[in-house]
């Protein structure tokens, strides 16, 4: 059920029965253990001309005595009378099916006149009996090619019956490079005759090119043993990728170059690829459906896996179960919505001795693998937004966030600038705003004249004095306050700093820990600058005693108390206002800079667009180069994926998002539809943004908003209240200038071209072909790529001159796993093993073999099978078995 596996032939080599050249000197059944000791699949039994009675049967039947599967096809040699350019008799073979006993192939032979006839001149027939009777031995007979064919074809068939091999070297060989005329006209017309090649690895590259002559078609090449003793049984074989039997040997006559190699090096065999070995199913699919899979254990192939069968028979829900188990959290629906009862898969990890991986219903982990489920493509590709995202996730270009120190400053400086908002919108009780300059002016001049009213001539030198003590206890008063807050603040800042490092040098293997971090000096400054503060003012204090022990001395007969505690009152109101007024221009300073800032901060993002615009481009370049760590097939499947495609960064400027999201920051009302113009050409009539480059110039702060009669800043239309509601100002900041915000509308996309065309001109079929391209060209090597029905999704154009093409070469470097409804993608993409999916009253079960297996005329086996189900399925074969003449 595996289908076509690598196995040992050789289709010429003797038997201990042969007629010439004799050298077995061993039994039928010593020569059955050689083949079975070199591990031969299939063996051609080689006798000249005709087989003694029962040859091939009597070595079946040793191997069957062995338990061994070796199948044994007849291969008669026979001389041609056209000899080659050195005098020596050509030979050709004939291979017959397994079905033909030796008795069938002898019987029509015998009915057939060799060239040589006896002294006499009469008729010698191709059998032992006339052979002995007109005493010619079988070194000495001759036949001419054309008509021995013509006899076979009188009643076997060319291709379902017997194949021709010709041998182009050694002994008898036709030497097919020869210059000379007539040697190159012989070889040719051997050539034209000849369906298989017995040669030496070095004639392959010839018979494989179809330009050694006008009209011809790759054949396949045989090393073979010739053995005439058992010692060279096992010493020559070729490596064949097909079922060992006569329908394998016709397979390769289509696929010469994939399914047969002359040595043990070749990529299939050397080249180590994970692949799903195996999968055993049993059970219900779905929850709330009776809808089950008979209990299998379904073997896989390691290439090319087609999964074909009639509409509802379970073809998909054999890749959406296998999804469901390897990948839990698939985003696929279809293989969410699947629940197999009992499904273990069996991962190969590759090679003779590869480690095998079980996942099972009891396994949490999940497999990485290219799966490409039904729907998936026509989903990305009708969206160009999610290609986009898709293209950049297959070139494996993350998603940076911008600069993180970047957006915290950013972030700061919002919050920051809301502060001095909020500061600045500060009132009192009577609805005035108490942070500007007017309003603590305005406080300073009132207790001034305050003050005025309480100062005589005679108080007035004590008044000041007392005033001017005042104003230097307040003073003491803000550094006792300020010191103390600024030791909090290092403090909790220490605090944070030292568990962060903490926190680090746990995380980090780095070369040296990082100290944690103190302020002692800084704190013992501070400490300093409070005591001193305290001794001062309480100097200052003690003079104010002073002061007020002078007002009763000088005979100053008033309420002393009364009287310095309201200049003590309105003294601090003077100073407090003059701290407000140095805070307000310190504060109204650093608002000035928070909104330079913040432009200069906000379109650097633009530096970070063209860095991600930049790695598009860098990382679809580099897609294109050699990688020198593959082969020259492996990078020449890759570039072949890519010849029709080009990728590039494309920094992409939103407006309909930019705009609706502006929207949403503002008061409606004032851009609500009226006469001709509506919500949106109102917001682009006021923020003339129209691209990224406008955009840049808003958030720099450059007059280009438009408002009543006037062009102003972004800032100074921060200002006008009446276009916000409640929060909107804020709102509408975050927008224009957070990161996290502006890559909602400010972003690159992966710009493509499928065949020259941009995405907009291609049909749904040419974007998901462009997909299917993209993912293979990203992930060529390595994982098993399953794909549910390419057909559905894909340009038919492509399937047939890019996708087929591309299946052959690409599965020796990785298991492909399909279901198709498409005979092009099992017939010519050379499937090595077809399932075949079928439901009986809910119970799903699958068969498979290989794709040369049955016959269609007899509707048995795989091969009826895709005629039956596949549409195309009998053209794709027939169309084949044309081009290589034996239809």
């Amino acid at each position: 059920m595996r289908g076509s596996m690598w196995t040992k032939w050789d289709l010429h080599l003797h038997s201990p029965l042969t007629n010439l050249n004799n050298q077995f000197k061993t039994s039928i059944e010593d020569y059955a253990k050689k083949l079975v000791e070199h591990d031969i699949a299939l063996a051609g039994i080689t006798n000249y001309f005709f087989f003694q009675q029962d040859e091939l049967e009597k070595i079946r039947g040793a191997l069957s005595q062995l338990n061994s599967d070796t199948t044994i096809l007849g291969n008669l040699e026979f001389r041609l009378a056209q000899p080659n350019k050195d005098g020596e008799w050509i030979n050709a073979h004939l291979v017959f099916s397994e079905r033909l006993t030796t008795r069938q192939i002898n019987s029509v032979l015998e009915k057939f006149k060799v060239m040589n006839t006896n002294d006499q001149g009469m008729t010698i027939w191709c059998s032992e009996e006339s052979f002995k009777e007109h005493s010619v031995t079988a070194s000495d007979v001759v036949v001419d090619l054309k008509s021995l064919l013509d006899h076979l074809q009188g009643t076997m068939q060319l291709g379902s019956d017997f194949l021709v091999a010709i041998c182009p070297c050694g002994y008898g060989g036709f030497q097919p490079n020869a210059t000379e005329g007539r040697s190159v006209a012989v070889a040719k017309e051997i050539d034209k005759h000849g369906q298989l090649v017995f040669g030496r690895e070095r004639d392959r590259a010839f018979f494989l090119d179809s330009t050694r002559y006008e009209g011809a078609i790759a054949k396949p090449v045989y090393l073979c043993s010739d053995a005439h003793c058992v010692d060279l049984v096992g010493s020559k074989y070729t490596w064949v990728k097909a079922s060992p039997n006569f329908q394998g040997l016709r397979q390769t006559i289509f696929e010469p170059s994939d399914r047969v190699q002359q040595s043990d090096s070749f990529t299939e065999k050397n080249f180590i690829k994970p692949y799903f070995s195996e999968i055993s199913i049993s059970g219900r699919i779905f929850k709330d459906s009776e809808l089950s899979f008979k209990q299998q254990e379904i073997p896989l192939n390691p290439n090319l896996v087609a999964i074909i069968g009639g509409r509802g028979t379970g073809k998909s829900i054999f890749l959406d179960s296998m999804l469901s188990r390897l990948n839990k959290q698939s985003p696929s629906q279809r293989a969410g919505e699947v629940s197999v009862e009992k499904i273990t898969i069996t991962l190969n990890q590759g090679g003779d001795s590869g480690r095998r991986l079980t996942f099972d219903e009891l396994t949490s982990d999940a497999y990485s693998y290219l799966h490409v489920s039904q729907g998936d493509i026509h989903n990305f590709s009708k969206n160009p937004s999610s290609l986009s995202a898709e293209i950049k996730r297959m070139l494996s270009i993350r998603d940076e966030e911008f600069d993180p120190v970047t957006t915290q400053e950013i972030s700061e400086n919002l919050s920051a600038y809301r502060g001095f908002i909020e500061f600045w919108q500060t009132q009192d009780s009577a609805g005035e705003l108490v942070n500007t300059p007017q309003y603590q002016e305005g406080v300073i001049e009132k207790n001034l004249r305050l003050i005025i009213t309480l100062t005589s001539d005679q108080n007035k030198g004590l008044i000041e004095k007392y005033q001017e003590n005042s104003s230097a206890l307040n003073a003491y008063a803000k550094t006792v306050a300020s010191s103390n807050e600024l030791k909090a603040l290092i403090e909790r800042t220490l605090k944070s700093l030292n568990e962060r490092i903490t926190e680090y040098n746990n995380q980090n293997n780095s070369a040296k820990s990082v100290e944690s971090i103190n302020a002692e000096r800084s704190l013992l400054a501070l400490a300093e600058n409070i005591e001193s503060a305290h001794q001062e003012s309480l100097k200052i204090s003690n003079a104010n005693d002073i002061i007020k022990a002078e007002f009763t001395k000088q005979g100053i007969n008033q309420d002393i108390s009364s009287l310095l505690n309201k200049v003590k009152e309105y003294q601090s109101a003077i100073d407090h206002a003059n701290q407000k007024l140095v805070e307000i221009k310190e504060r109204t300073d650093r608002y000035h800079n928070l909104v330079v800032r913040r432009g200069e901060l906000a379109t650097s993002y633009n530096v970070f667009v063209e860095k991600n615009r930049l790695s598009v481009d860098v990382a679809f370049g580099a897609l294109q180069q050699i990688n020198h760590e593959w082969n020259d097939e492996q990078n020449k499947i890759v570039q072949d994926i890519l010849k029709n495609i080009s990728i590039t960064g494309m920094a992409t400027f939103d407006t309909d998002k930019f705009y609706s999201g502006i929207e949403n920051c503002l008061n409606r009302g004032k851009f609500r539809s009226s006469g001709e113009k509506n919500t949106r050409q109102k917001l682009e009539e006021t923020f003339n943004v129209t691209d990224s480059a406008s955009f840049l110039k808003l958030i720099s702060g450059q007059k280009i908003v438009f408002i009543g009669q006037k062009i102003v800043s972004i800032e100074q239309f921060f200002w006008e209240s009446e276009y916000f509601n409640q929060g909107g100002r804020y709102e509408l900041m975050n927008y224009l200038f957070n990161p996290r915000s502006i890559q909602s509308y400010y972003y690159v996309n992966a710009q493509f071209t499928y065949k020259g065309k941009p995405v907009s001109k291609l049909s749904v079929g040419q974007r998901g072909t462009f997909y299917v391209c993209l993912k293979l060209a990203t992930d060529p090597f390595g994982s098993p790529f399953v794909f549910d029905q390419p057909e559905d999704d894909l340009d038919n154009e492509f399937i047939v001159s890019d996708l087929v093409p591309l299946f052959k070469s690409i599965k020796k470097y990785r298991q492909v796993i399909i279901v198709t409804h498409n005979a092009n993608l099992v017939v010519n993409a050379d499937a090595e093993q077809v399932i075949v999916a079928s439901n009986d009253g809910d119970i799903i079960s699958y068969t498979g073999g290989a794709l040369e297996d049955g016959n269609v005329r007899d509707e048995q086996g795989i091969k009826a099978m895709v005629c039956r189900i596949l549409e195309g399925g009998h053209t794709a074969f027939e169309n084949r078995e044309r081009k290589y003449g034996i239809a």
